[in-house]
């Protein structure tokens, strides 16, 4: 829920609530993703003037790849600001490197408070890849694969899924992984909640790493980018469910 609303100059947003240097997550708006399915993208404000931000994506020049960048591409820019979640309209102007972006900033902030979504430590079959392709051919397989469990009837016959203790969330998952692992880095991940019904899946991004553990693990705080809504509704339950 919203709390305020600011029409004001592009110029006192960046100042006052956008940082060089912060983290900021875009949400695709226009053209739409298909209905039912959230596409996020990760980013750091390297500065901007009275109107537009430069944006430096959160991925490798090889992974960013050949992400569909257009004129007149819309998005939600949000980020955390005084206590609060801040949001705002922007509009992609070019590319100014492989992993680096120009955006229009539309007069449009406005603040609101985070919701705070539940979590659960659960053990849950997994499977993932790290990929090593550019995000545009990952969304791709994602795409593909979505689609195919959303419409199967009866689970698929999947192997290979291997128990794994967790924390899980409708956003995102943390658990215990092996190196070599980067902030940034993609997967693309099958999930199995032990329900009977299809496996999940979705493209996570690593937003953090802890030191190494003593048995030569990392652990990895992720956050899903691509993923049906339907199935953030399934993990919701999943979660309320146990808790």
């Amino acid at each position: 829920m919203c709390l305020l609303l600011f029409f004001c100059e592009p110029l006192m947003i960046y100042k006052k609530y956008f940082k060089t240097g912060q983290k900021v997550q875009l949400r695709v708006k226009h053209p739409p993703p298909p209905e039912g399915r959230n596409e996020l993208l990760s980013a750091v404000l390297e500065g901007g003037d009275a109107n537009h931000f430069d944006l430096l994506l959160s991925y490798d020049p090889e992974t960013i790849g050949d992400y569909p960048f257009h004129e007149k591409m819309a998005f939600e820019l949000s980020a955390d600001a005084l206590g609060l979640g801040v949001k705002v309209s922007v509009v992609f102007l070019k590319s100014l490197s492989a992993n680096q972006i120009r955006v229009l900033v539309l007069p449009d902030l406005k603040m609101f408070q985070r919701r705070v979504e539940r979590r659960l430590d659960c053990t849950i079959g997994i499977r993932f890849t790290r990929g090593k392709k550019s995000l545009h051919a990952l969304r791709q397989t994602w795409e593909k694969n979505a689609s195919i469990l959303a419409n199967a009837k009866t689970a698929p016959s999947l192997q290979g899924f291997s128990p794994c203790q967790l924390n899980l969330s409708p956003g995102g998952i943390r658990f215990a992984l092996h190196p070599p692992a980067e902030q940034g880095d993609i997967c693309l991940m099958l999930l199995d909640l032990g329900d009977d019904k299809t496996p999940i899946c979705t493209l996570a991004e690593i937003i953090w790493l802890s030191e190494n553990d003593a048995d030569g693990t990392l652990r990895a705080g992720m956050k899903f980018i691509n993923i049906l809504e339907q199935d953030q509704k399934r993990i919701s339950r999943f979660i309320q469910d146990r808790l």
